[in-house]
């Protein structure tokens, strides 16, 4: 079971607009401007970010050349980010240059991968001649392993390509194994290299889309790519692994119309990993042939390519500091499983010259959480009123505890109705109450899945001690005869919601007395 001790606000919960089939929902935990990281300076790490890696304490941000000619591109280090205010992130104690590199520009693209404690940096992705372009293995303090790939330097040409364009971690295929997988433009197929040596492990079978500019594996094997190209016929695409080396037919899932660009990105998001009742996702950004602000998005789609939702950037960090949404489409994210379960989504964005006013380099850091929904009805019992005018406290908690781990404050409708999402996941108990009726528990719900939740409440209450004694009848007596606008009018007492204090609701106090509600 899952604990996640949640405020009822959920600060940092950002607006993810979804579809009807979502299951998750991101928090925004930190967010940070390291724009200044990225100026295109001899100093900086390039001309805009472009991609992130995680180890579970450390961040590492990749970046890349959009000018035309060599230039300075580099990693930089951001230590323990999880605990960084957020803001501006400037070179500084626990903020520095791991590593630069002189790689091809013309917007030639960067990746970055972390495995097993070790770094793997891809740099002027896109172009053809080394070391301009280049995969080298460091570790998390920017040493390059010199041994790896003979010369400490993967060059197209030792893994019989002509050029590279995205490196992402392949698990293997039943049991097989992981190793360092390598995509490359116009060839169709994709390449496994030794994580420990540099070495050519396998070649695919072509089945690969030309304009392959990302890639990304699900745990299974199966591979999704971004295709963009001048072309209309764009989009995710996804084959499932059949062998080693060998994929089935390629099928295009999510059909879009990119630019013939790099900085086209996908990853996949294994959320059943600690959900396992939830659906994974993929992620990916969409670079239109002309800059569309209504597409400087991260997109969320289910495996089969279902749309899930997007984000535009925008929300309220968990330290209180609110971020505008995005201002490009150079964007991309990678996730990471910490020891104790919870799923974080680290995602990078990009300025260059070329980007409209106003845009950043940033990086943020989410999590992601489960949406289960609860809904169903409660009945105010002896209640002749309008029920959406009384709101209705219920409380998620761990089986047999009374501390709340999620308080919602829930409106209902005219029918009665209520429906609220949990960020929990497991068992819990759920606790419903209203202002003058006793509290009712249900426990044990199993909250993996959406779940129907009735309650019925009892009346008396008056004093909303969750119990019907003689405080209520004394309560009760102090308002008899009284009607909204009187001195002594107590609410709380008008059990049955007729706006006055009556023998009928004397009534419904005699009837319920002596009653407890559920702790």
């Amino acid at each position: 079971m899952r604990r996640l001790a949640l405020l009822a606000a959920l600060l940092g919960i950002v607006c993810l607009a979804l579809s009807a089939q979502a299951q998750v929902q991101l928090k925004l935990l930190r967010s940070f401007n390291i724009s200044g990281i990225f100026d295109g300076t001899p100093s900086s790490c390039g001309e805009g970010a472009i991609d992130v890696a995680f180890d579970g304490v450390n961040a590492y941000v990749i970046g890349f050349r959009a000018s035309s000619g060599n230039g300075t591109v580099g990693i930089v280090r951001i230590d323990d980010v999880l605990n960084l205010p957020s803001g501006n992130l400037t070179y500084g104690a626990g903020v520095s240059r791991i590593l630069s590199w002189t790689a091809a520009g013309v917007s030639r693209d960067s990746r970055l991968v972390y495995h097993n404690g070790v770094l793997y940096a891809g740099f002027g992705l896109g172009h053809g001649t080394s070391p301009e372009t280049a995969i080298v293995r460091l570790d998390t303090f920017g040493n390059v392993d010199a041994l790896w790939a003979v010369d400490g330097i993967l060059s197209p040409a030792e893994i019989g390509v002509t050029r590279y364009e995205a490196i992402a971690v392949d698990p293997g295929y039943a049991g097989t194994g992981s190793a360092l997988a390598v995509g490359s433009l116009g060839t169709r197929t994709i390449r496994r290299v030794s994580f420990t040596a540099g070495t050519l492990l396998g070649n695919s079978n072509n089945f690969a889309p030309d304009f392959l500019r990302d890639i990304a594996f699900a745990p299974n094997g199966d591979v999704y790519i971004h295709r963009a190209s001048g072309d209309v016929n764009d989009g995710i695409f996804k084959a499932v692994r059949t062998g080693v080396d060998s994929y089935g037919t390629l099928v295009r899932i999510v059909p879009f119309d990119a630019g013939n660009f790099q900085q086209c990105t996908v990853n996949y998001v294994p959320v059943s990993a600690v959900y396992p009742t939830l659906t994974d996702f993929i992620a990916y950004n969409l670079r239109t042939p002309t800059i569309d602000p209504t597409t400087h998005k991260l997109y969320l789609a289910d495996p089969n390519g279902n749309p899930l939702g997007e984000w535009d950037g925008s929300g309220e960090t968990l330290d209180g500091v609110s971020v505008s949404a995005f201002r490009h489409n150079l964007i991309n994210a990678t996730h990471f499983i910490t020891p104790d379960g919870r799923l974080l989504l680290l995602v990078v964005s990009g300025h260059v010259p070329a980007s409209p006013a106003g845009t950043i380099d940033r990086l943020d850091v989410l999590e992601v959480l489960p949406a289960i929904e609860v809904g169903g009805s409660v009945v105010l019992r002896d209640f002749g009123g309008d029920v959406s005018t009384v709101p209705v406290t219920i409380e998620i908690r761990n089986p047999g505890e009374t501390t709340p781990l999620e308080t919602y404050n829930v409106d209902l409708d005219s029918t009665g109705a209520y429906r609220l999402v949990t960020s929990l996941y497991g068992t819990f108990d759920v606790a419903a109450k209203a202002s003058h009726w006793l509290r009712q528990v249900i426990p044990n719900v199993n909250l993996t899945a959406p779940v129907t939740l009735n309650f019925s409440l009892i009346n008396g209450d008056i004093d909303g001690d969750n119990e019907v004694t003689l405080l209520d009848f004394g309560a009760l007596v102090a308002a008899f005869g009284s009607m909204p606008g009187d001195s002594n009018w107590n609410p709380n007492a008008d059990l049955d919601g007729d706006d006055e204090v009556t023998l009928l609701d004397f009534g419904v106090l005699v009837r319920n007395f002596g009653l407890l509600g559920d702790e």
